[in-house]
């Protein structure tokens, strides 16, 4: 199960910084593999590669979460 709940994280995270994939998955409660696979299947926002770091945007991240957040109170 995903864990999206409002934590100090995800209020912590700037809409215009950038998060590394396993602080990503550690915020979303899941395995940076999950994550990989997530993005190939168009399920999670794909990273962006900047010097050879897979970086996601802050913004698509917390957008994806209130997305899901949404979701799960339908």
């Amino acid at each position: 199960m995903l864990n999206i709940s409002n934590t100090p994280a995800t209020t912590e995270l700037h809409p215009n910084g950038q998060t590394r994939i396993k602080a990503a998955a550690n915020l979303i409660g899941v395995h940076h593999q999950t994550l990989r696979r997530w993005w190939k299947a168009d399920k999670f926002p794909k990273p962006t590669d900047i010097n050879g770091i897979l970086l996601f945007r802050n913004a698509d991240l917390l957008a994806w979460l209130e997305r899901q957040h949404s979701a799960s109170e339908v």
